[in-house]
């Protein structure tokens, strides 16, 4: 074992794999990781449930009310009305998906973080975590939000 370490470090290529990882790990924790974003404009109005129905019915879409978890702020505080469209073969990391998940009620919005062959791995912003006990598959899709409305 000791062996191995040593050339692990001393002898190529195996030393040139270690300091790349090494260096690749320290630029992570000195720089950090942030995830890709592809957020929405989220337009204030009096009227936000009413243009929010206006913009779903342009673009053949659907409306859905942010729920008050704090999971996706800052872009959406709670209280919100967005507008979903798309297909789930269209999804990409950083969307914004709505979807139904058998541990909880009513449909959830969070962030396409990664896909994997059993589906995306969602997560919301305000966390550093994925749900990894879930995925957002083409049987629970319910859409990609592209507009949010709110009250001022």
């Amino acid at each position: 074992m000791r062996e191995q370490l040593k050339a692990a470090f001393t002898k190529l290529p195996h030393c040139l794999a270690t300091y790349v990882c090494l260096i690749g790990a320290g630029w992570l924790l000195f720089a950090g990781w942030k995830p890709v974003r592809n957020d929405f404009p989220v337009y204030e109005s009096n009227r936000a449930s009413w243009d929010a129905q206006d913009a779903a019915t342009k673009l053949g879409g659907k409306v859905w009310a942010v729920g008050y978890t704090g999971s996706m702020k800052p872009l959406l505080q709670g209280g919100e009305y967005v507008v979903t469209v798309g297909k789930f073969d269209e999804v990409k990391v950083g969307d914004i998906l709505v979807y139904s998940a058998t541990y909880h009620d009513k449909p959830i919005i969070h962030r396409a973080a990664l896909k994997d062959k059993h589906g995306w791995l969602m997560s919301g912003d305000s966390s550093r975590l994925s749900e990894s006990w879930s995925r957002v598959t083409k049987d629970n899709y319910l859409g990609t939000a592209v507009v949010g409305y709110r009250k001022p």
